[in-house]
């Protein structure tokens, strides 16, 4: 059946406690989860999250407790504060290419796919990130070549510029879990 072919797939979303933009969240989840998927929500803290719009997600598990071997998928959520919270969060680099390392999906859309630059795991590559300067910065400090697109799929690796690319980034995140 259509509608169970994730049935089984474990993903951990990540979002930042404060300022997360729920689409982001929001819309890869209910695609994901329609499809059979398991959705574990992560961030800096188990506590209740606070979107961009006042949206509100409970995070199940920490950053720092998320073990790449438990999940099939990591999904890294945008928001406005994701350069104060992710961008140098070791522990996310880690799990990032802990997870890359293992062929695991690894997506990130908006201003968290910086984590994946400087996680070293988009040197080389092309990759997008929501427009602003700083950002498209440390993408090419880390070695990545900005492009200046919606989505960018590399095998195991889906980037996605920002909120409109929502339902998009969860549909390529679907097709590479399938």
């Amino acid at each position: 059946m259509a509608e169970t072919k994730l049935n089984g797939k474990r993903i951990l979303m990540v979002i930042p406690h404060t300022q997360f933009r729920e689409e982001e969240f929001f819309e890869p989840k209910k695609l994901l989860e329609s499809e059979g998927a398991k959705i574990t929500v992560a961030s800096s803290a188990v506590r209740q999250c606070r979107g961009m719009r006042d949206g509100l997600v409970e995070s199940q598990i920490t950053i720092a407790d998320a073990k790449a071997d438990d999940f099939e998928a990591l999904v890294i959520c945008g928001g406005s504060s994701v350069p104060d919270f992710f961008w140098n969060d070791k522990k996310l680099q880690e799990l990032a290419v802990a997870m890359s390392g293992a062929g695991k999906v690894v997506a990130a859309i908006c201003l968290s796919t910086v984590v994946l630059a400087k996680a070293k795991l988009l040197a080389g590559k092309d990759a997008t990130v929501y427009f602003l300067p700083q950002a498209i910065q440390e993408l090419k400090s880390a070695g990545a070549n900005y492009v200046k697109e919606s989505l960018v799929v590399h095998q195991n690796i889906i980037l996605a510029e920002g909120p409109p690319e929502s339902l998009r980034f969860g549909q390529a995140i679907a097709a590479a879990l399938a």
